[in-house]
């Protein structure tokens, strides 16, 4: 299980989970596979975030920051 308990502390987590979960469902035809995949990226970037934050207002821009750097490097 992906994540860290920081995510239900802060405001708006579960909303950008949706958006994240949109964004593959837009590059994925398989709507399970979509979900599972985005809320894995979800997760991670959660775990990375909280390695940075010292409280929740650091990790909510930590947790941005960890989503942009997923991004696929070219």
């Amino acid at each position: 299980m992906n994540g860290h308990e920081m995510m239900s502390r802060v405001t708006g987590t579960g909303c950008t989970a949706t958006v994240i979960i949109g964004a593959f469902l837009a590059v994925c035809p398989d709507p399970l596979e979509a979900a599972t995949t985005g809320l894995s990226y979800f997760g991670l970037a959660g775990e990375k975030a909280a390695a940075q934050a010292v409280g929740p207002g650091s990790f909510q821009i930590a947790l941005l920051d960890a989503l942009y750097g997923c991004r696929k490097k070219n």
